[in-house]
């Protein structure tokens, strides 16, 4: 299919402006220009340097390796706060109920405390200034100007791009990022150490982004509504092969540029593709505004932007090739969405917004569902509601280092992205490992036994193959096998029907998507 090129709002550029330079300065800026600097702030305290923006420099003091350096320009502002959610939670001992503030970052530690909210320095002409010890991954900050807290101020020199057509001023909540390296010997922590995905590398080839208007929705006070577009590295409009799609959804005070920006997903996905851990895939960032009524099951997505994008880009009009995922509010859209019409998309993420998907939702076995959300997140879904859940569908649920904030929403992406989608055999191998327990200590000879545990193994190895006609062949045979050994009095009728009604979920969901 020949993809069209449709209008282009905004592109990233990775660039921007040069910052007004007051001093000459030993560090550049790492979010304008990506270099470090090896000068440690300790040196610059005669000389401080006040480009505006976040410097982000080696440094043998701080008990990361690193320090951030932010400089703040505003002539009129009286005072200045510098919020970012960078406090500590213990995850390496879950146990301990301690906030850490950044300078007590030892190993174990992740961002997950909450808002570390302290006032700039003044340091005349306008600029207003504050250090602090950074950690691994994308870090969020923002500023309150004149302790205005209802308004989270942008940083001028570092902005998100955001959407025309998205929230501004006091409705949105205007997150930076700033990009942190990982230091093997200070920070020496592996979940940490995994949060480089999220940072830029020199050598990726780097896929492209920009708000596309969509045609067929009303204007916003004149200004056409878009969507955020992210196509892979060499995307290809003519590839034999469509590309499979994924539909982000923003939170409450936030709209379709944050998981474009602070939600990292154009460098998630570029660092997953050029490591061979996730499919090259076009992702889109939608609006909840514009979607429509949650409960006809927001017609302009299913009506409006999905025909628009499956026209205008080369990637798969199959179900099973779409997944729908969304943080906080976008996860009570998530589920909306679950609930409406459980087989509109193949694959669903819903983080940090509870649980709501009803079990009774018709052919809720049909997608594949992955739950999560951070540890000390208050939107974390119920551990014992998603199990419930999982009798009757395929859902699994993931808890990462985080709080209510894209420390949590970041990995999730990642970890949905690389593990989960795509990969049915993520999904259904509980089923199968509770079967194969059953089977176990059913009491059949040794022979028998390995006679249904041989091919629920290999019923899996062809999932993972993706010979789903191999797998339900399978599987068939072993729900053939059960039928007869009750007949033969080897399994008692309960024990059968245990074994019969997973393998008939089973074989409901892969055959499924091959009607």
């Amino acid at each position: 299919m020949r993809a069209l090129q449709p209008k282009t709002r905004r592109h990233e550029d990775g660039g921007g402006g040069r910052a007004r330079r007051m001093k000459a300065v030993a560090a550049l800026s790492l979010a304008a220009a990506m270099i470090l600097s090896t000068a440690p702030l300790a040196a610059q305290a005669d000389d401080v340097d006040l480009t505006p923006g976040p410097t982000v420099t080696a440094d043998p003091n701080s008990p990361t390796g690193y320090t951030g350096h932010f400089v703040y320009y505003n002539p009129t502002a009286t005072s200045v706060r510098f919020v970012a959610d960078i406090r500590l939670r213990n995850w390496a001992d879950q146990t301990d109920p301690t906030i850490y503030q950044p300078s007590q970052y030892k190993p174990g530690l992740m961002r997950g405390g909450g808002g570390y909210d302290v006032e700039m320095t003044n340091a005349g002409n306008g600029y207003w200034v504050t250090d602090v010890p950074l950690a691994a991954g994308a870090n969020q900050y923002w500023f309150y100007v004149d302790n205005n807290t209802n308004l989270w101020v942008a940083d001028p020199a570092n902005s998100p791009i955001f959407a025309p057509d998205g929230l501004t001023g006091t409705a949105r909540r205007a997150f930076n990022k700033v990009f942190v390296p990982y230091d093997d010997a200070k920070q020496n922590f592996a979940p940490l150490a995994a949060r480089q995905i999220e940072l830029p590398r020199a050598d990726s080839p780097k896929g492209t982004w920009s708000y596309v208007e969509i045609p067929g929705l009303a204007p916003l006070n004149g200004i056409p509504r878009t969507m955020g577009v992210y196509l892979p590295p060499n995307y290809d409009p003519n590839r034999a092969e469509p590309y499979k799609t994924i539909y982000m959804q923003h939170g409450g005070g936030q709209d379709q540029s944050d998981w474009m920006n602070m939600g990292d997903v154009p460098v998630i996905m570029d660092n997953l593709i050029q490591d061979g851990t996730t499919e090259p895939a076009v992702v889109i960032t939608t609006n909840t505004n514009y979607l429509g009524a949650a409960n006809q099951g927001y017609p302009n997505l299913r009506n409006v932007v999905i025909p628009f994008v499956e026209s205008n880009y080369n990637v798969s009009t199959d179900a099973i090739d779409r997944a729908f995922a969304g943080l906080s509010a976008g996860s009570f859209v998530t589920q909306n969405l679950i609930n409406f019409d459980a087989d509109e998309f193949g694959y669903y993420g819903p983080w940090s917004g509870g649980v709501s998907v009803r079990a009774t939702t018709p052919n809720l076995a049909a997608p594949y569902i992955l739950f999560g959300g951070g540890r000390w997140d208050f939107g974390l879904p119920n551990a014992n509601a998603v199990a419930a859940l999982d009798d009757a569908g395929f859902i699994e649920n993931v808890v990462v280092a985080g709080a209510h904030d894209f420390n949590t929403w970041n990995q999730m992406f990642t970890t949905f992205a690389r593990d989960y989608l795509w990969h049915p055999e993520a999904f259904i191998k509980d089923e199968v490992d509770t079967l194969k327990t059953s089977v176990a200590a059913a009491g059949l000879n040794k022979g028998n036994t390995n006679a249904l545990t041989v091919k629920l193994d290999q019923a899996l190895k062809l999932v993972t193959k993706d010979d789903t006609a191999g797998a339900l062949e399978v599987l068939n045979g072993f729900l053939t096998q059960v039928a007869e050994f009750q007949t033969a009095g080897k399994l008692t009728a309960a024990q059968a029907a245990d074994l019969t009604t997973i393998g008939q979920k089973l074989t409901f969901n892969l055959s499924y998507w091959q009607q």
